[in-house]
């Protein structure tokens, strides 16, 4: 966006000049409609001048997400464990962020049972804090539904995943994150054998990524469709296609996790078909 596109109906160009050059702060009035215009909550401004230490922050939560994107739940695990012991991040909002992924850790490494990673997750939905992350609540929700799916409590998870696709957010993330969510449906009606609603909820989270212009889980959602149509007993060709366009993005993205079990289990639609 430019500084006239994001003056556009709330003041002049050279005031958001003066602005983003720290020369003058805003009104109050100012930053709310620039606040909206931007898609960001009014508190996420008022974070990053109280946090002087805003980028090493940011640098930590870019570092948890990697953790978590490649699977690494034992780095994950250490990761979160000594920020969380070291008592530097006080902030409530990064306290319970960090303490969602520890219990997420905690679960997938098996330390803990399912109940009691879930039992903290629910108390970290109690917890109130006001920050930049507006979507946190919802990002431990989206947690607690996936351990509950993956331990056969389907329909506890598959509602706790309708009540966040009706949570009426104004963010470009939330509109992102509606496609994790869509995937993580669709993963649930495929356990459940529901295949053609499954089908349905992963090319609709297909269809979000391409006009999001988000690949962050192109490659999983491939996959998922290619087991589906499997399932359906498509056309060979069809489900070839889709295993071929879930490792492209595996490997695009250096997701070697995802790419070693396509490639350990399902080997043999990934090589050419001979004439």
């Amino acid at each position: 966006m430019t500084q006239q596109q994001l003056a556009d109906g709330i003041c002049n160009q050279s005031e958001i000049s003066r602005l983003e050059k720290g020369d003058s702060y805003p009104s109050i009035d100012t930053l709310q409609a620039i606040s909206v215009k931007l898609r960001l909550p009014l508190s996420y401004f008022f974070e990053v001048l109280i946090h002087d230490d805003f980028e090493a922050k940011e640098k930590m939560l870019d570092d948890v997400k990697a953790f978590s994107s490649k699977k690494d739940y034992e780095g994950l695990y250490q990761y979160t464990q000594e920020l969380l012991n070291n008592g530097k991040f006080l902030h409530p909002e990064l306290k319970t962020y960090l303490e969602s992924y520890y219990y997420v850790s905690l679960y997938y490494l098996k330390k803990h049972d399912y109940r009691y990673c879930v039992t903290e997750l629910y108390r970290l939905t109690d917890v109130e804090v006001n920050g930049m992350d507006v979507l946190l609540k919802t990002r431990i929700k989206n947690a607690i539904a996936i351990i509950l799916a993956e331990n056969n409590k389907h329909n506890e998870g598959m509602k706790i995943f309708k009540e966040i696709l009706t949570e009426q957010v104004a963010s470009d993330e939330y509109d992102k994150m509606r496609i994790t969510i869509l995937y993580n449906v669709g993963k649930v009606e495929y356990l459940k054998a529901s295949y053609e609603s499954a089908l349905a909820t992963t090319q609709e989270a297909i269809r979000l990524s391409t006009t999001h212009r988000d690949m962050s889980i192109l490659g999983q959602l491939h996959y998922q469709q290619a087991q589906i149509l499997e399932e359906l007993q498509r056309p060979i060709e069809e489900i070839r296609a889709s295993y071929q366009k879930a490792r492209f993005f595996f490997d695009l993205l250096g997701l070697d996790y995802y790419k070693k079990i396509l490639e350990t289990k399902k080997g043999e639609y990934l090589t050419p078909v001979q004439a």
